[in-house]
């Protein structure tokens, strides 16, 4: 197959236990690229020199520092692994795995999908078996940085892995459509068509509107200017004010 793309250069920085890793990977990325691209039909010295010339400077080095009991060892694709991983250790450390899964949360930023990869990828090497499923979902369940989504698995009483990634992707979807509602907002236009509507209305409402509510209007008069001083009345005027008593004709504040 013209398209397949093989694997990038081993990378043989950092500790042993890494080296082994990088290994592991290679080994696996090469053998689906011979696979793809139809070598694994070609004769078995094709696919050791394909090796060896993908494999970059530091694993050629590493190749030369091989000794093979018979010489055709050397384009022989299987033996060539082997002695590949004779020298990185291949053999893992299932304490130290299990350690790594089982110290695995969420970090920021990581959503479920991304969490429960990297989860199955450190199971592969814990020797789990049967319990994987199981011990994953467990993981995810005491690992996500959601409380809220961790009280809900726990009240599921038949809770199992696929019903776990399904709750997690909810709320992840839930968060992500109110996030986009919150940073939309109502919108100027929104805000205009509003102010529009309510433009033509009068600020009363409903009351003083139509015939009751110009009797309304109509029913309460202004009120009465203030009469002009005493001493510029008539006595007659200032009785009829009830300024002055028109019984004893004196000076009263009101007769009652």
């Amino acid at each position: 197959m013209e398209h397949a793309r093989p694997p990038s250069e081993l990378n043989l920085d950092g500790s042993p236990v890494s080296r082994a890793d990088a290994w592991r990977k290679w080994k696996t990325q090469f053998e689906l690229f011979i696979k793809a691209s139809g070598v694994h039909k070609e004769e078995t010295a094709v696919q050791a020199s394909l090796l060896i010339n993908l494999i970059g400077s530091d694993g050629f080095d590493v190749y030369q520092t091989f000794t093979f009991g018979k010489e055709s060892d050397r384009d022989d694709v299987k033996a060539l692994l082997k002695k590949f991983d004779e020298y990185f250790g291949v053999k893992s450390n299932v304490t130290l795995a299990r350690y790594n899964f089982f110290t695995r949360d969420q970090e920021h930023g990581e959503t479920i999908s991304q969490y429960v990869v990297a989860l199955k990828l450190l199971s592969k090497k814990c020797e789990f078996q049967s319990l994987e499923d199981s011990l994953i979902r467990d993981r995810i369940v005491c690992g996500i940085n959601n409380g809220v989504v961790r009280d809900r698995m726990l009240r599921e009483s038949d809770l199992t892995l696929d019903k776990a990634i399904k709750i997690c992707e909810a709320d992840e979807v839930s968060a992500d459509s109110s996030r986009c509602l919150e940073a939309r907002g109502p919108g100027p236009a929104r805000v205009d068509e509003v102010r529009a509507r309510g433009a033509g209305r009068p600020r009363g409402g409903w009351r003083g509107r139509g015939r009751a509510g110009a009797w309304r209007r109509r029913a309460c008069p202004p009120p009465p200017p203030p009469p002009p001083p005493a001493a510029a009345r008539s006595r007659r005027a200032r009785i009829a004010a009830g300024v002055v008593c028109s019984v004893y004709q004196e000076r009263v504040p009101l007769c009652k």
